[in-house]
């Protein structure tokens, strides 16, 4: 690799004036471009079984509708149970975003929509109640602080049925704190389950989460056997995910305007898996914000040094410890530690010997 293709050329130094601001500049073009850079969406492998798995959760509801209006509420069977889509991956895999878009693609963000959702995103860390409390907010109902867990889940059904809201996403679930304990997270999926069969307005659920919500979902069949799922993997430095991020950093240098021909591709990848520990959501953002140092410097294409700044200011770490330094073991590299390593090291105190029994001879 060269140093050409590597380092940001530094700035001329510039004295400031007298009443300089200390707010930057930007132009009207680059803010735009910028703009269309973080905005712009990167299809993931998974998008197409979360639409279908979505699209059959529809289905279950208008089949539920469906035999209501033919039949009647008490002949409806199994039909009259709410479902739930479950999608569990790791932080930062890219959740969240692709369920935003999944639910803009299917018209469930509409007010005026029979499948209209509400997104509600747990706090860290909550418990059932907080929980509970965070949707009644969104539904824009006046929550008295001393209402038990009960009550709050009970306000929650009804709320929904005024409001007529059939559909709950519930995110980030991995913050509820009794996921932890087996006991407890018992009663997190009797809530569930109760939002599901209420008789007279069961509500279809989507919950995303890491992979500790799967595992709970698991512990209780009857909330299991409701649900469907979708995996977001991580990423492996395997030849197929290899390529989908180079289609990332090409597509990205397309939407921003940006040369890429003399990029160092396959190494950039790597370096790429490596410091973003495959999570493809976290991946974009690094390339999405190195592109961006390209734009500010008014480049016409990247540089490897801007993918080493933009890691700096993601990790706070020093050159050693930056993947996309020149001339680092970056394979070696712990990108979950690179803030202070050497603290670690020193936190690990040495155990003690065990001291030897004393042995009396001829005792």
């Amino acid at each position: 690799m060269t140093s050409s293709n590597y380092h940001t050329p530094a700035p001329e130094a510039q004295s400031p004036g007298p009443n300089a601001p200390g707010r930057r500049q930007r132009s009207a073009e680059i803010t735009k471009l910028e703009a269309e850079l973080q905005h712009t969406y990167f299809p993931q492998k998974s998008d197409e079984d979360l639409l279908d798995r979505l699209n059959d959760l529809l289905d279950t509801f208008e089949n539920y509708t469906d035999a209501v209006e033919a039949t009647g509420l008490s002949h409806v069977g199994r039909l009259k149970e709410g479902r739930a889509l479950a999608i569990v991956g790791a932080s930062g895999v890219g959740k969240s975003r692709s369920l935003e878009r999944a639910f803009e693609s299917l018209g469930m963000n509409d007010r005026k929509s029979p499948f209209r959702i509400i997104s509600i995103k747990a706090p860290s860390p909550c418990t059932l109640k907080q929980l509970g409390t965070s949707v009644l907010h969104a539904l824009g109902y006046p929550v008295q602080r001393d209402m038990r867990e009960n009550v709050v889940w009970r306000k929650v059904r009804d709320q929904l049925k005024i409001h007529g809201i059939r559909f709950l996403h519930l995110d980030e679930l991995q913050h509820l704190t009794q996921l932890e304990n087996p006991k407890d997270s018992i009663k997190v999926c009797d809530t569930l389950k109760g939002l599901m069969q209420d008789e007279d307005w069961p509500v279809w659920l989507v919950l995303s989460g890491m992979p500790n919500l799967a595992a709970v979902i698991e512990s209780d069949f009857q909330l299991r056997r409701r649900c469907t799922f979708v995996r977001l993997d991580l990423m492996t430095p395997c030849a197929n995910d290899l390529q989908t991020v180079q289609r990332i950093i090409k597509n990205y240098c397309k939407k921003a305007k940006l040369e890429h021909q003399n990029l160092p591709m396959n190494e950039l990848c790597s370096r790429l898996m490596h410091g973003a520990e495959g999570r493809t959501g976290y991946l974009i953002e690094i390339v999405q914000d190195a592109l961006c140092k390209a734009l500010k410097a008014q480049r016409n294409m990247p540089l490897m040094g801007d993918f080493e700044l933009t890691f700096e200011a993601r990790t706070g770490c020093r050159p050693e410890h930056n993947v996309f330094a020149e001339d680092v073991e970056w394979q070696n590299i712990d990108v979950r530690n690179t803030l202070f390593p050497e603290d670690k090291e020193e936190d690990e105190v040495p155990q003690p010997k065990k001291r030897r029994l004393k042995i009396v001879r001829g005792a």
